[in-house]
C-alpha cells in the first residue's frame, strides 16, 4: 500500500476541513484509527455536532492547534487503494471476520428448518432419540454435537450448529473427537467446542431448601479452556449472527496455536540438544578426569620407583664402603630391585604376591 508522510499541521486542517467518514475513504484507516492518531499527536478535533452546524451555517467554534508538541512532527498515513476496504489499524480478527461476511457462498444464515442436514446433525438427533447409544463416547468414532440445553431449546440449538457445521467443512475444517471431548480440527490443532443454554438461579423459598436452576432460552457458544477460552452469547444480537465472528475468532486461534506448538517444538528440540551436549562434554570431562587421575598415579608410582632405586644404590654404596656386601645383604638387593621394577609403570614387573591395587 502506498503511504504519505504529514505534518501535524497538515492532519490538523485536513480533520477540520472534511468530515472523518469521508477521509476514512482517502484512508486506510478507521473512525477510531483517525481519533487515535489525533490523541497521539495532540491534535484536536470537530466536537459531535460540528458539520450538522456547518452545513446549516450556524456558528461553529474551531479548536487552535498548539505549536509545542515534545514527540516527531512525522504522520505516517496509508492511502486506500480502490475496492479495498481493509484498515491497517484493523486486527487480524475483524479483517478475518469480513473477509467471510463478504465471501458469497459462505452458509452464513442459520434458517428456519434444517434442508439437507449433515450427518452430525443426523447423528445428534437419532442420539437424543435414544436411537445411538455410547457404551464409551471416547472409544466410539462417532461424534455427536456437544449441545447441553433444555427440550424448548434443542430445535434452535440444532439449526444453529447444523449451519456452523455447513460453515466449518466450507471452510476447509472439520469435527474431531480427542479423548472424551468434542471439537473442531483446524489445520492439526483441536479446539473444544460448547453450545449450552444460560440457566438463572432461583433462590430457597424456605430456610432449608435449595437453590433452583431453570433455562432462560440464551444460547451460549464457548471455545477453547483455560486461557484459550471464548464464549459468545445471546445479547443484543444473537448467536446466529456471529457465525462469521465465531469461525474468524477459530482460526487464528487455530493459526496461533499452531505456531506456540512450533515454538515449542523448537524449544524442546534446542532443549534435548543442549541436554545432550552438556551430557557429552560431562561424559568428556569425567573421562579426562579419569585419564589423568591414572597420569598422576603413574607418575607418583615413577618417582616412588626413583626413590627405591635411589635408597638401593645409597644401600649398596654404604655395603661397599663398609665390605659388607654379603650374600645376605646382595639378597635383599635383589629383592629391592624387583620391587622397584614392579611399582615402576615403565617396567612393569610381575610380582608373585602383589598386584596393581597394592601400588
Amino acid at each position: 500500500m502506498e503511504t504519505i508522510e504529514l505534518s501535524r499541521k497538515q492532519l490538523y486542517d485536513l480533520v477540520w476541513s472534511t468530515p472523518i467518514s469521508q477521509l476514512t475513504q482517502q484512508y486506510a484507516i478507521s473512525n477510531e484509527g483517525f481519533k487515535k492518531i489525533c490523541k497521539k499527536f495532540e491534535i484536536p478535533m470537530p466536537p459531535n455536532g460540528f458539520w450538522l452546524k456547518l452545513k446549516y451555517n450556524k456558528k461553529v467554534k474551531i479548536e487552535k492547534l498548539n505549536p509545542i508538541f515534545g514527540g516527531i512532527d512525522k504522520i505516517v498515513m496509508t492511502l486506500r487503494e480502490e475496492g479495498n476496504t481493509i484498515n491497517v489499524d484493523q486486527t487480524p480478527l475483524t479483517i478475518r471476520t469480513k473477509e467471510i461476511e463478504n465471501d458469497p457462498n459462505a452458509p452464513l444464515t442459520v434458517p428456519e428448518t434444517i434442508t439437507k442436514p449433515d450427518i452430525l446433525t443426523i447423528q445428534t438427533k437419532d442420539y437424543w432419540k435414544g436411537k445411538i447409544k455410547f457404551n464409551s463416547y471416547r472409544e466410539d468414532n462417532r461424534i455427536v454435537y456437544p449441545i447441553r440445553v433444555g427440550e424448548n431449546c434443542e430445535k434452535r440449538a440444532l439449526l444453529f450448529m447444523d449451519t456452523f457445521t455447513k460453515l466449518l467443512r466450507y471452510r476447509g475444517h472439520t469435527w474431531s473427537k480427542e479423548y472424551s471431548y468434542t471439537g473442531v480440527l483446524i489445520d492439526t490443532v483441536f479446539i473444544e467446542i460448547d453450545l449450552r443454554e444460560a440457566s438463572k438461579r432461583i433462590p430457597p423459598t424456605t430456610k432449608y431448601g435449595s437453590s433452583q436452576y431453570i433455562p432462560t432460552g440464551e444460547l451460549i457458544f464457548k471455545m477453547g479452556k483455560y486461557s484459550g477460552e471464548r464464549e459468545w452469547r445471546d445479547g443484543k444480537s444473537k448467536v446466529e449472527e456471529m457465525l462469521a465472528k465465531i469461525m474468524a475468532k477459530l482460526e487464528i486461534y487455530a493459526a496461533e496455536e499452531k505456531i506456540q506448538k512450533e515454538r515449542n517444538r523448537i524449544w524442546h528440540l534446542n532443549y534435548e540438544a543442549e541436554l545432550k551436549r552438556k551430557e557429552e562434554i560431562k561424559q568428556r570431562r569425567n573421562e579426562e578426569l579419569e585419564k589423568f587421575n591414572k597420569l598422576l598415579k603413574l607418575s607418583e608410582q615413577y618417582n616412588k620407583s626413583l626413590i627405591i632405586r635411589k635408597y638401593i644404590e645409597a644401600k649398596k654404596e654404604k655395603a661397599q664402603n663398609e665390605n659388607t656386601l654379603d650374600q645376605e645383604t646382595q639378597e635383599w638387593l635383589n629383592w629391592a630391585n624387583k620391587k622397584a621394577d614392579w611399582i615402576d609403570p615403565l617396567v612393569n614387573y610381575e610380582d608373585e604376591l602383589l598386584n596393581d591395587d597394592n601400588k
